[in-house]
Order: C-alpha cells, then structure tokens, then sequence
C-alpha cells in the first residue's frame, strides 16, 4: 500500500497518525500512534532534546496542546521553557548581548538582552536555536564561564559541506 499525502500535508492512514512539528529552522514529522510518554520520547529522539526542562506543542491557532493520539493532526511548533523564572530569587547570572540575525539573507541584526545563571540553562538556549556555541569577536564561546557581562555575542552554528 503506498502512501498518499492528504490535503493538509500529512501522510494517509497506511503511514499511521502523523503530525508535523517545526522547532526552529528544523521540521520533523511524528508518529502520533503510541502512548503520551512514547509521542514524548519521540519528541525528545527526533530534536535530540537533552535537557530536563518541560516542553510543549502550540497548534497553528495558537492553543497549546497534549501529546496524546486523539490529538489533531496538523503542523505544530515545539516550546522549550526557557527556565526564566525572573520572579525568583536566583544567584548572581550572567547578563549578556546577542545578535540574532534577521531578514532576507539574515543580513539584519537584532540585538536581545539573555541572562544566564547555570551552565544547562546556556546550553539550553544555543540548542533551542541549534547553535553549537556563540562568538564574541575574538573567540568561540562554548561555556557560561567564558562570557562577559554586557559583551555582544553572535550564534555558531555548524558548517555544512
């Protein structure tokens, strides 16, 4: 039996129940047909999550959804809690400038304000963006340890051949 794309782009029952999800620039499409905590570990597998910070799908309407397979099918976008719990009291952060690159031939910068207070939190970050790391204008940075408050920063990203 072949597989026949339907009229909202996702593939006819004999691929099973099958959903789109958009993190990033990265598209994935996800088997639904499994339990709550398998369409969860598919997630994780598929946008190689490492991380132990709660995540979510937002539909196209902008209602956040559970991962069940009764869910709808359709194009979804995948969230990160980006652990910014500005309300708590936290230890000393790191508050620092990036440059995220917007427009056509993302040859405009924007300039946001990120403070970091722990190493997972960083990482988080550079992986929600699929960064390996940020650079400063003399070097690549890979650790909370090696920025500078207030420095500018802009995202790394890998090379591709």
């Amino acid at each position: 039996m072949s597989s026949v794309a339907s009229s909202n782009g996702e593939n006819s029952a004999s691929d099973g129940r099958v959903i789109s999800v958009r993190w990033g620039e990265n598209v994935k499409k996800i088997g639904i047909d499994g339990s709550s905590d398998g369409i969860q570990e598919a997630l994780k597998s598929a946008f190689s999550l490492r991380t132990k910070r709660s995540f979510w799908l937002e539909d196209e309407d902008g209602i956040v959804r559970t991962l069940d397979r009764n869910m709808p099918l359709g194009y979804y976008t995948l969230h990160l809690d980006d652990g910014n719990f500005s309300y708590l009291s936290h230890g000393p952060g790191i508050s620092i400038r990036i440059c995220i690159y917007d427009g056509p031939n993302h040859k405009q910068c924007r300039n946001v304000e990120k403070t970091f207070y722990t190493e997972d939190a960083f990482h988080d970050y550079l992986s929600r963006r699929g960064w390996i790391g940020l650079r400063d204008s003399s070097k690549n940075i890979d650790s909370i340890e090696d920025l500078h408050p207030g420095e500018l920063y802009h995202g790394l990203t890998v090379q591709k051949n």
